[in-house]
C-alpha cells in the first residue's frame, strides 16, 4: 500500500483461536507499527468492532516520516494460550507533490476506469510505481532530474570519472576521498549520455586518490519525453490485463512476444511496443 504524506489510514485485523473462529484475546492486542528512522510506535487501545476484529487508525502525525513502514498485531493470550503475532503488513508512505510519469488520472484514463471510482486508487499508485522502476532500468538512469552523491573510481591516468547514472546533467562537486580535498569542478567536460567526465585539454584530476566522491544530478528534466507517459499507458495496460483477466479490457494491439534489455534483466512485463518507444532513450536496447 502506498500513502500520501499526510493522509490517514486505518489498518484492521481479525484475532483467531487455535480452531480458526473469531476470539477477543484474553488480556490485550497491540499494534506495533515500525517506522523509516528505526522508532517503533505502539497502540494499545485498538477500537474493537466485534468478536475478533480490530481497528487502529493511524492519524497525520503518526506517518510524518517518508519511507517504509511495517506493523504487526500482538496479543497476550487467547483462551488461555500463550501470545500470538500476526503477519507482517507494511505500506509506504510518500511525497504527494513527487513528479510521475504515469500520474493517477492518467492511469485510470489509460485503463477506462471512472475518475469518481476510487475503488482502484491504491492497486494502481503501486503499479505505477512499479512501472517507473522499469523505465530507470530501460533509460539507466532517473526519470526526472534528481541529484546524486556517488563513489567513483578514477580512470587510467587519473583523467575520467565514469558516473553510474544518466543522463549527467551536471556536476556539483568531486572530493578526494582518501584527503577530504575538493577538486576542480569548473573545467569538466562531460559527456552526458555515456557518463564520463573530463577535464578539459585531458589534464588529470590530481590528488591522492584513486576513490572520489562524486555529487551531481542527473535525469531527463522535470517534463519527460512523450514517448515516457505512452510506455507507461501500455506497460500499465499489460499488467493490469494479466491481473483482471482479457475480459476486463480489450487488448490493445494483440498479446505481443516480449524480447528483453541487455544487462537489465527487463523483459515479459514489458511489451515490444514499449522497448520500441524507449530505444531512443535507452541506454543499451536489443530490437
Amino acid at each position: 500500500m502506498r500513502v500520501p504524506l499526510g493522509q490517514s489510514i486505518r489498518i484492521s485485523t481479525e484475532i483467531r483461536d487455535l480452531t480458526g473462529a473469531l476470539a477477543d484475546p484474553d488480556d490485550t492486542c497491540i499494534l506495533s507499527v515500525h517506522k523509516p528512522d528505526g522508532t517503533v510506535g505502539t497502540y494499545a487501545s485498538p477500537a474493537h468492532t466485534t468478536t475478533g476484529k480490530y481497528y487502529q487508525d493511524l492519524a497525520r502525525v503518526d506517518l510524518a516520516q517518508l519511507g517504509h513502514y511495517s506493523y504487526a498485531w500482538v496479543t497476550t493470550s487467547i483462551s488461555g494460550v500463550a501470545a500470538g503475532v500476526s503477519p507482517s503488513g507494511d505500506f509506504d508512505v510518500y511525497d504527494p507533490f513527487e513528479f510521475s510519469v504515469l500520474p493517477l488520472q492518467d492511469a485510470m484514463d489509460a485503463l477506462n476506469i471512472a475518475q469518481s471510482n476510487t475503488d482502484y486508487d491504491i492497486e494502481i499508485a503501486i503499479m505505477v510505481a512499479s512501472i517507473e522502476e522499469i523505465l530507470t532500468q530501460i533509460t539507466g538512469g532517473p526519470l526526472f532530474t534528481e541529484t546524486i552523491s556517488e563513489r567513483v573510481k578514477v580512470g587510467h591516468g587519473y583523467r575520467s570519472l565514469v558516473l553510474r547514472q544518466r543522463p549527467v546533467v551536471s556536476v556539483t562537486s568531486i572530493t578526494d576521498i582518501a584527503s577530504g580535498t575538493a577538486l576542480i569542478s569548473s573545467d569538466l567536460d562531460i559527456d552526458t549520455n555515456s557518463g564520463v567526465v573530463r577535464r578539459k585539454l585531458e589534464l588529470p584530476f590530481w590528488s591522492r586518490g584513486p576513490y572520489y566522491q562524486v555529487v551531481y544530478k542527473a535525469g531527463w528534466g522535470t517534463s519527460l519525453p512523450a514517448a515516457f507517459n505512452l510506455a507507461a499507458r501500455i506497460v500499465l495496460q499489460h499488467l493490469w490485463e494479466v491481473q483482471q483477466g482479457p475480459g476486463q479490457r480489450p487488448m490493445m494491439g494483440g498479446g505481443d512476444v516480449t524480447r528483453v534489455y541487455r544487462d537489465t534483466g527487463v523483459g515479459y512485463a514489458v511489451p515490444n511496443r514499449v522497448l520500441e518507444l524507449m530505444a531512443p532513450y535507452a541506454s543499451q536496447v536489443s530490437i
